[in-house]
């Protein structure tokens, strides 16, 4: 009786000791993680799909920026440039009866720009006085330049 309650223990102790075969469902998720590899997790490992999805390349960016006190500067970034940023900022001043100018970034072929220091690469950012947000957006559809639909797409209105 002893030799065979031995023997259901050491047959027990055998299959519990057996681990998982390691080709059982497991799939392989990507490369093994190595903190020493010299790789860039956030590179330009993307599907193209993520690539495509979501450009700033091709938006408009209309932004508020505080100035000192209850001054304000509206910013609009992102203009294509098949349209001349100077004719854009001459009608517009018009018809918002403000004042504005237009500042080149770096990547310009223009380097004749009153900003000193640091400048930011998104092409020739036009400046209005004051809060011109919904002025800038109803003139931009009302002129022909975008459509409602693709305002709704391209504009990107930022600030509070």
């Amino acid at each position: 009786m002893t030799s065979r309650v031995t023997a259901t223990k050491e047959t027990s102790a055998k299959t519990k000791s057996k681990a998982p075969a390691a080709s059982a469902g497991a799939i392989n998720l990507g490369a093994p993680f190595d903190p020493f590899s010299s790789s860039d997790p956030f590179g330009d490992d993307k599907p193209s799909i993520e690539r495509s999805v979501g450009k700033t390349a091709d938006k408009i960016h209309i932004r508020l920026q505080q100035r000192n006190g209850r001054k304000t500067i509206t910013t609009v970034a992102g203009i294509p440039d098949k349209y001349d940023p100077r004719k854009l900022l001459k009608a517009m001043k018009k018809e918002f009866a403000c004042n504005g100018h237009v500042v080149h970034s770096a990547d310009s072929d223009e380097e004749d720009s009153p900003a000193p220091g640091k400048k930011d690469e998104h092409g020739k950012v036009l400046q209005f006085q004051g809060d011109q947000r919904a002025s800038v957006k109803q003139f931009l559809v009302q002129s022909g330049l975008l459509t409602e639909k693709e305002a709704k797409d391209q504009i990107v209105i930022h600030g509070y």
